[in-house]
């Protein structure tokens, strides 16, 4: 009975530490807060089994600089559209002023397949979101749902230079060839355009070269009538650079168009695009246009030696470029090492064979339109 109640005591103890634990885990809990919703495309397009779907809810309140990620959420392999999603987030990182939206995309590796464009506000009832997806290698401009249309066939996707500022919560690109200016469509690849100058950038809105293949085209403003807006198809680099300063060649980092494979010159007709391809460094990865499909996927440089990895495309049909795709895919399997003379670039295979030939246009020409 002695060694019974001398226990009494000990279990008591524990049980009232135990629940003054859970009390304090509950009030000391990080507060959360959600938003749900769904995202779409409307092309009957199959995701390849390695794409992944990406929301993210930012801040938009600045101004002057890009949206601030506050939280995101990732599905693997997310099957066909609709996609259903939830974020958590932390409430106290939002900033007083705070005006939170959301954008999705779906990624396969570095490459976006789709994205929308610009940030979806949060409504006031806290309904689920829908958030619509346009293709990266759309032909057409598509509206979002309920403004107006502007689906007018743009012009071909071409290397353009051009001083690029970001205020008001969207970018303006000032065109080194033509001068014209025109606001940035927050689409395909415009988030690796924004990231690069908030982290380049020396002042809030201070002016910077960017470099990209991109087109122009009627796109539907966040207010008002559609307008001529610059779509960025694929992002290339930010620099301190002016027009005036052409920025010299490099293995990585520069628009490369195909001219040949295995030494023979392509042909192209007259209003075919040029495939191309683009190296990556921030992240070492390839991307590009096969001639039908976008082009992704990995490579390895270590001085003249160069190898691609796990290159992989879209799965469009073409009525032309497929051939040409093809040999391309089976050249970049051979590539061993490349050679550098001015402004053409030599892919070449183990026996020093020239698989694939290249050139750049940036002298401030426009050459991805072949």
């Amino acid at each position: 009975m002695k060694r019974r109640s001398a226990l009494l005591p000990t279990t008591a103890r524990a049980v009232a530490l135990a629940a003054l634990a859970s009390l304090y885990a509950c009030t000391t809990a990080t507060p959360t807060a959600s938003v749900s919703g769904t995202a779409f495309y409307r092309e009957r397009i199959a995701l390849p089994p390695d794409a992944v779907f990406e929301a993210q809810l930012e801040d938009a309140a600045r101004a002057d600089a890009p949206a601030r990620v506050i939280a995101s959420t990732r599905i693997a392999s997310p099957g066909s559209p609709p996609f259903a999603f939830t974020i958590t987030y932390d409430p106290a990182q939002l900033a007083p002023g705070h005006r939170l939206v959301l954008r999705a995309r779906v990624l396969r590796g570095a490459e976006v397949l789709f994205a929308s464009g610009a940030g979806t506000p949060l409504p006031t009832d806290a309904a689920p979101v829908e958030i619509l997806m346009m293709s990266a290698t759309a032909t057409r401009s598509t509206a979002s749902p309920g403004t107006g249309s502007a689906a007018t066939a743009p012009e071909r996707p071409t290397l353009m230079r051009g001083q690029y500022t970001y205020l008001a919560d969207a970018g303006v690109f000032t065109d080194c060839a033509s001068g014209e200016r025109v606001p940035v469509a927050q689409a395909l690849d415009n988030a690796a355009l924004e990231a690069a100058y908030g982290e380049a950038r020396a002042t809030p809105g201070a002016p910077m070269l960017a470099t990209l293949v991109g087109r122009i085209a009627m796109h539907d403003a966040m207010e008002g009538p559609p307008r001529r807006t610059l779509l960025v198809e694929q992002f290339i680099r930010v620099s301190t650079a002016t027009c005036a300063q052409p920025d010299a060649p490099a293995l990585e980092d520069t628009y490369w168009r195909l001219v040949a494979l295995d030494g023979v010159p392509i042909g192209l007709a007259a209003d075919q695009r040029a495939p191309d391809i683009v190296l990556q460094s921030r992240d070492r990865r390839a991307a590009g246009f096969a001639g039908c499909n976008r082009l992704t996927g990995g490579y390895t440089v270590d001085g003249a030696k160069l190898a691609f990895t796990d290159m992989a495309s879209t799965m469009m049909a073409c009525p032309q470029g497929m051939d040409i795709e093809q040999s391309l895919h089976e050249a970049l399997a051979k590539v061993a090492g490349w050679t550098l003379d001015g402004r053409r670039l030599d892919l070449r295979d183990g026996a020093g064979r020239s698989v694939a030939m290249f050139e750049t246009g940036e002298s401030g020409q426009r050459a991805a339109g072949g």
